[in-house]
């Protein structure tokens, strides 16, 4: 079953970033490994920690009236395993 919810902070955009990946069957670790980044840089985004770039756009975003609504799609057969091997090949 997919999420959604509107967005309203780094802590919730964590928790939707979260349930994507739980969604898509990956770790923190694939995913990092997909990404070519740390698995420490995931855990950073899911946990909501405080980073300038994303704490100035929900600034920007409280100041002008925006509001941010995310949807997560429920998994596809096999996606995770299929967007792997492509990637392998």
């Amino acid at each position: 079953m997919g999420a959604r919810g509107e967005v309203k902070s780094a802590e919730a955009l964590g928790r939707m970033l979260q349930q994507g990946r739980f969604v898509s069957g990956l770790s923190q670790r694939e995913l990092a490994e997909r990404l070519d980044a740390d698995q420490k840089y995931i855990w950073a985004l899911e946990s909501g920690k405080k980073q300038i770039v994303l704490e100035r756009i929900f600034e920007i975003m409280r100041e002008t009236g925006i509001r941010m609504y995310l949807e997560v799609d429920e998994p596809q057969a096999g996606s995770a395993e299929n967007t792997g091997d492509a990637s392998n090949g």
